[in-house]
């Protein structure tokens, strides 16, 4: 069992033990690795944004050691699958290198979110931090066509300035 294993479960423990969706769990993680949760995981940018195959290592690997279960549930509208994780276990002390009252602080913020939006906030960070793109946001168009509109980009960015992540332009 790795350390890994441990923050997937105890983010999902610390998260009142219930988080639904595999792109929301990415997100959630890679955010707090941003402020200070040391996990190890490497990110790459894919599709959905950010995404670490380390993580979804660790999601099956916290599976086989009992530390959290995975569910599949489908959407009423179209019947697309979704994962809901839960766990019972304990809440941890630490979740990586932050202590318990800091990351439920942060996924206070974070779950109340939904899943477009932890997106484009995680891919505004991606952009302005990772690749250094100044001018992010027709960037940020190209690549999420469609999902900005509705307010969706103007609660990342909230949520980015919630967290002291937001660039300087926001």
């Amino acid at each position: 069992m790795s350390e890994l294993d441990n923050v997937v479960a105890g983010t999902v423990a610390l998260a009142d033990g219930k988080l639904v969706g595999r792109i929301r769990l990415q997100k959630i993680i890679y955010l707090m690795e941003q402020k200070g949760l040391n996990s190890g995981a490497a990110f790459d940018y894919h599709h959905y944004g950010p995404y670490s195959e380390a993580v979804s290592d660790a999601i099956s690997d916290a599976k086989f050691w009992g530390l959290l279960d995975e569910k599949m549930e489908f959407r009423q509208a179209d019947g697309a699958p979704y994962s809901v994780f839960t766990t019972r276990g304990t809440v941890p002390a630490r979740l990586g290198s932050l202590d318990a009252d800091t990351a439920r602080a942060m996924l206070d913020k974070l779950t109340i979110e939904n899943s477009t939006v932890l997106e484009l906030a995680a891919t505004v960070h991606w952009l302005t931090t990772k690749e250094k793109i100044s001018d992010w946001r027709p960037e940020l168009q190209r690549r999420k066509a469609g999902k900005t509109g509705a307010g969706k980009l103007d609660r990342a960015l909230t949520l980015l300035k919630g967290l002291s992540l937001a660039p300087a332009d926001a």
